[in-house]
């Protein structure tokens, strides 16, 4: 930066001025008329190798630009303003000047909007666009589909100013930055840090591999720190690990065996002072514009592309703790949106993805929690597959891929096929490891809780209760383990309608993880709604809100209002609304869960069905009949598409709307519908299962309801033996079959 040109001014020459630096601004400095001096484009990382070419005093006005942040240190904070992206508004106005298109023109605008919107409202880039839409090359209906095929091109073409005379591109304005970093990395500068400007590269290049946005410094200090826990066994030679390949140079640990984040927050610096990355909502998060992070992917050799993205999948994979503390807990939710985004980079670019045995398990496992069950699955198989090739299919480490695959197929309530794998998998593990073994009994469980998902409570009751005095006698009362054997054990008797039962459980269950773990844990809360649960089954309306009320503002608290678990507790809080009568309460609440999953999950996402149902019930208690009936028809439609007729969903949504025909006197319809039902379920689920019972005692009211007294007859007498044959003869289910015959 230099000031030798002012000297040729004429103002200048005839002051008598020598022409020096030194001279020259204390010149200006003497001058009683306001003037300006701008300093443009002033990205030097010294703020104050800018103040020296400050004239002395305080007359006069001086501009700065600079995509250093650390500018502001030389001027006062009221006086430093931070430039953004551009209002959407002007982003449209914008495109549309440079495109030389209509403003007013509404096919336009919703063009127009859909393109600024893919940019991320950048200037420089919706100035680009409207350049490359004035020559002809394509009309703004037909930008975005060549954007995405030609992005690299369109960023990078020279050719294309606009309704500015800037003359560099959208990338090329990236590259002039990259390449100032790599030449400090390199050595050749004088400017910089070369061990700094290392780690930014670095840095850049990991997280252009991750989701844009809410890059937390949790995942390279867990990374870290996780690794020094990690022993190397015999099986690490059959199996491969991630976690010995994991690359230490941002992951340095101090003597304490703590993270050195200090080359980390080095490197960070330098990505803020060229404005390749921003800081978050918090000190710890940072984002990389979308536009920045896809030219940051496609600026690499392919060889830079293949190893970074490996490098930050096993960045990942090594940050996942196994540990279930809530802010274990926390850190894996954080994690799970860069895993997705690691693998849609990697398919896009069709990069080579390698099987390691620790990263398969690990992100299985941030799947399941996030109820991504399909590619949980398919992670699983693969784990299952590999390793009955090479360690055989009685290991302990198979058994246990096997147990978790069974998991996943049940939470998609593919029932039959978990229930098989969970038979093999208690068997085999007796066989090997003993009937007292934690896993023996983990497997157990698992199979408890697949038989009671298929309302087969008996069965499910004699597992869970050998599980859960088995971990007492082994583990202790408080174990972990254990409590989650009782809380198993607690919402069986629930399903049996012995509600004093599953309280008493249910309460122990609370207050001992309340003190072992907090009122904040994942645990804990899942504690606290199955108890509200138990309270709504028996009336108790108030002390069920009082509680769901406690787990929603915590999860709100904890996760945001966004996460599926919160999002559920909003539906259970409606739903106790809606017993109450309360019903514009829970239409309220069931609305936004709604509105929400629609905008995070899609129209056809299985929560997204889920909570619409909720919301015509609601409709229903209101007797809004068509509110009701237009929202089923829709999860009817959807479901069927989606899942096929023959899936629980899909049936249970059929039910739904035979209920609502049946409210608007549409018998024929209802009956219809029930008859459906009920075939479906006997040949599913068998003639005693309690959801096919409940189909029947529909089926038997709609009967009623047409005046067909002996085929109602018939069904009620069925429903009721049955019931009093599986449930007793004091079960609530059964005294209201009763109540119906």
């Amino acid at each position: 930066m230099s000031l030798k040109g002012i000297s040729s001014i004429p103002a200048v020459q005839n002051s008598g001025v020598d022409g020096s630096v030194e001279s020259v601004l204390q010149w200006i400095s003497c001058i009683q008329d306001e003037w300006l001096i701008v300093f443009d484009n002033a990205d030097d990382p010294s703020p104050e190798m800018v103040a020296r070419f400050f004239p002395p005093g305080n007359r006069g006005n001086i501009l700065i630009t600079s995509r250093n942040r650390s500018m502001g240190r030389i001027v006062s904070f009221e006086n430093s303003i931070e430039i953004n992206e551009m209002e959407e508004s002007d982003a449209i106005t914008l495109l549309l000047k440079s495109s030389c298109l209509d403003p007013l023109a509404a096919e336009h605008l919703a063009a127009a909007r859909e393109i600024v919107t893919e940019l991320g409202c950048i200037p420089l880039a919706v100035n680009h666009a409207g350049a490359y839409i004035e020559t002809g090359n394509c009309g703004i209906n037909k930008y975005l589909r060549q954007f995405s095929s030609h992005r690299q091109t369109l960023m990078s073409d020279a050719t294309f100013r606009g309704a500015s005379n800037y003359d560099k591109t959208v990338y090329g304005t990236w590259d002039l930055s990259l390449k100032e970093i790599k030449k400090r990395a390199s050595g050749q500068s004088t400017i910089g840090n070369a061990q700094a400007a290392q780690a930014a590269i670095l840095i850049l290049q990991i997280c252009a591999f991750y989701h844009h946005s809410n890059i937390s410094t949790d995942i390279f200090r867990y990374a870290a720190e996780e690794s020094k826990n990690h022993v190397v066994q015999e099986l690490d030679e059959k199996l491969p690990q991630a976690m010995t390949l994991l690359d230490h140079t941002l992951l340095a640990l101090d003597n304490d065996g703590h993270w050195d984040g200090f080359i980390f927050g080095q490197g960070i610096g330098v990505l803020l002072s060229f404005s390749l990355m921003k800081r978050g909502q918090s000190s710890e998060t940072f984002s990389v514009h979308p536009l920045v992070h896809c030219w940051s992917r496609e600026q690499m050799l392919i060889t830079e592309q293949q190893r970074m993205y490996e490098m930050g999948s096993i960045i990942l994979s090594c940050a996942i703790p196994l540990k279930f503390t809530s802010q274990d807990y926390a850190l894996r939710q954080l994690i799970f949106p860069h895993i997705k985004a690691n693998e849609l980079h990697g398919s896009q670019m069709g990069l080579i993805k390698q099987y390691y045995d620790d990263q398969y398990s690990n992100f299985s496992l941030v799947m399941q929690e996030n109820e991504d069950w399909n590619n949980a699955e398919k992670l699983l198989v693969q784990v299952m597959e590999i390793r009955k090739k090479v360690l055989g299919a009685d290991h302990p480490d198979t058994l246990r891929s096997i147990g978790n695959l069974a998991n996943t197929y049940a939470n998609q309530r593919r029932w039959n096929r978990a229930e098989q794998l969970e038979i093999q998998v208690v068997d085999m593990m007796k066989k090997v490891l003993g009937a007292e073994h934690p896993d023996t009994l983990r497997s157990m469980g698992n199979l408890a809780g697949t038989y009671a998902d298929q309302g087969r409570w008996n069965e499910a009751e004699q597992l869970q209760v050998q599980v859960m005095d088995m971990r007492k006698k082994l583990l202790g009362a408080e174990h972990p383990d254990t409590l989650r054997s009782v809380g198993n054990l607690a919402s069986t008797y629930s399903n049996q309608g012995r509600w004093n039962d599953a309280e008493q459980l249910q309460v122990q269950v609370m207050d001992t993880v309340k003190k072992l773990l907090g009122t904040e844990h994942p645990d804990t809360l899942r504690y606290m709604a199955n108890l509200a649960h138990t309270y709504s089954d028996q009336g108790r309306w108030n002390e069920a809100e009082k509680l769901e009320v406690q787990v929603m503002e915590m999860r709100k608290k904890l996760l945001g209002v966004e996460r599926s678990d919160t999002l559920r507790s909003m539906g259970n809080l409606a739903s106790i609304y809606s017993n109450q009568g309360r019903w514009n309460e829970a239409e309220q609440l069931e609305v936004q869960v709604m509105d929400m999953r629609k905008k995070l999950l899609g129209a056809e996402h299985p929560d997204t069905l889920r909570g619409m149902e909720n919301l015509a019930s609601t409709y229903s208690d209101q007797r809004k009949w068509n509110e009701a009936e237009q929202l089923e028809v829709q999860v009817v439609d959807m479901r069927k598409k989606l899942l096929g007729a023959e899936h629980p969903d899909t049936l249970r949504g059929m039910e739904n709307l035979a209920s609502t025909y049946s409210n608007q006197g549409k018998w024929n319809g209802a009956e219809q519908l029930e008859v459906q039902v009920v075939d479906i379920r006997k040949k599913l689920l068998g003639a005693e299962h309690p959801e096919t019972l409940r189909g029947m005692e529909n089926l038997a009211s709609t009967y009623s309801n047409q005046g067909k007294w002996n085929e109602a007859e018939q069904l009620e007498v069925q429903v009721m033996d049955m019931r009093k044959k599986l449930l007793g003869a004091e079960h609530p289910n059964t005294l209201r079959s009763m109540e119906n015959l």
